[in-house]
């Protein structure tokens, strides 16, 4: 036996939080996975110590958005820094001394992961975080150092030690010549990619330095933690405009929570962000070129695959100005009102009346399903089919036997060549129905080596005693 990968992504830990109508459900304490996640490594760990051979290594790799800063709103109680009212509502700014705090709440409701963490550390197995979207916080030194010193309190409450560096951070992906690319794979996103991931801070005048979060992270901040009746985890906010009807009437008619607000205030502030940080955003830092360079010598590849890589992937949506509109309806709020008014005016108008009512019973809804039809494109589902493509052209250019995303929620296995697979690892966010987690999730990818030949098996994980009940269940 060779060596061997566990990865596991978009985990989303974010801070707990419990509301008796059901308000952001996916963050009550019931769908904390820490023990299960942990009965993973231990297992994994104890299966890989009993078989490996000399010279073999066992790596952890958590490929991207293992913790979620963009659902975490909570505030420090004392004055430690300053605190807008639009922080106190919406979230706090990605800066480096507001994410570390972030990060140290989330870690203070998980302290089962950080000991997962640390007790697979301190047997002497790698680990390396690879960057999402979701956690892009991360590329500050202060807020790695935040994982890295809960890492240790957690082995030193356990009596036994870590290596001098437990964990490695990775800013866009990890690569083992022959074996295995990681990469989150956000940067094959319009909606959640980085213009220059390796460099994504950009300097603002009121809060400094700051991640320049892409389009879907300030969605999540801006608009879904505010309507937290939908689940960010399981994309349930795309709806028709009659379901968003169904959906107020259950959630909000007769509730003292609103949403009209929240999402058309929201959207404002999103494309007023984006437009403010426009310019910015696509602006090539000074240095990036060194960053590049590091980049390549880090991974063991040559400076011109490292170019050919970021040339893969498409620009962010801050291009395609309109297609950000269209995402938050507001190309749908204008036709309302033209329809509205012209309505109205034909009220008003002198004209007979089988116009005044055919006008806006026909042709208005018939120039709406026109325009729907011609306004097709790109939405935030079409990373799903697009990511295959994008992972056998990766393939191609690092000549490695396994390809793996996370990012989509979409667990499945791909062959791309003779021998070379993509493997998407799917999520452990809570994917709800009707309050219960949807079966299929909890998804992780082992891959092992044997004389250079790959096995792969993409799996969900239950504990034995979840496994157990899940046979009583079947038998009955």
């Amino acid at each position: 036996m060779g060596n061997q990968y566990l990865v596991v992504s978009d985990l989303h830990l974010c801070d707990v939080e419990e509301h008796a109508d059901g308000w952001k459900a996916y963050k009550r304490a019931q769908y904390v996975f820490d023990a299960e996640f942990a009965s993973l490594l231990d297992a994994t760990v104890g299966r890989f110590e009993s078989e490996r051979d000399s010279g073999s290594s066992l790596t952890l790799v958590l490929n991207g958005d293992i913790v979620d800063f963009d659902l975490v709103v909570a505030v420090p109680e004392e004055d430690i820094f300053e605190v807008s009212p639009h922080e106190r509502k919406r979230g706090m700014m990605p800066t480096a001394e507001k994410s570390a705090w972030k990060l140290e709440r989330v870690l203070a409701d998980h302290q089962g992961f950080v000991e997962a963490l640390a007790r697979f550390a301190a047997r002497g197995h790698a680990i390396v975080y690879v960057m999402g979207n979701h956690d892009r916080e991360l590329h500050f030194p202060e807020v790695q150092r935040v994982l890295v010193r809960a890492m240790r309190a957690a082995a030193a409450e356990g009596n036994f030690d870590l290596p001098s560096e437990p964990i490695r951070f990775e800013p866009w992906f990890h690569h083992v010549p022959g074996e295995i690319y990681a990469e989150h794979g956000q940067q094959y996103d319009h909606y959640s990619s980085f213009r220059y991931v390796l460099s994504p801070v950009v300097q603002t005048r009121r809060h400094g330095p700051v991640i320049a979060l892409p389009m879907g992270d300030l969605a999540n901040r801006y608009l879904i933690t505010m309507m937290g009746f939908f689940n960010p985890h399981a994309s349930d906010f795309i709806l028709n405009v009659f379901h968003y009807a169904a959906h107020w009437f259950r959630h909000y008619a007769f509730s003292k929570r609103g949403i009209v607000w929240n999402w058309f205030w929201g959207s404002v502030l999103v494309m007023t962000q984006l437009l403010a940080m426009k310019k910015r955003i696509h602006t090539r830092p000074l240095r990036y070129d060194a960053c590049l360079a590091h980049a390549a010598r880090r991974s063991g590849l040559p400076l011109s695959t490292i170019r050919a890589l970021g040339a893969l992937q498409p620009p962010p949506i801050t291009t395609r100005f309109y297609r950000i509109a269209r995402e938050f309806w507001i190309d749908r709020l204008l036709i309302a009102v033209f329809m509205l008014v012209g309505s109205i005016v034909l009220a008003l108008s002198p004209v007979p009346l089988w116009v005044k009512l055919m006008v806006p019973l026909s042709s208005f809804p018939l120039l709406y399903f026109v325009y729907e039809w011609l306004a097709k494109g790109d939405t935030i589902f079409t990373i799903e089919h697009e990511v295959p493509r994008y992972a056998r052209r990766v393939a191609d250019l690092v000549g490695v036997k396994v390809v793996t995303f996370g990012h989509t929620h979409r667990p499945r296995i791909i062959p791309l060549d003779a021998g070379t697979s993509f493997v998407d690892t799917g999520t452990w966010a809570p994917i709800l129905a009707e309050g219960e987690p949807v079966p299929g999730y909890r998804n992780y990818l082992i891959v092992g080596f044997d004389q250079g030949e790959p096995s792969v098996k993409l799996d969900v994980w239950k504990t034995p005693r979840a496994a157990a009940a899940a046979s009583v269940v079947r038998a009955a």
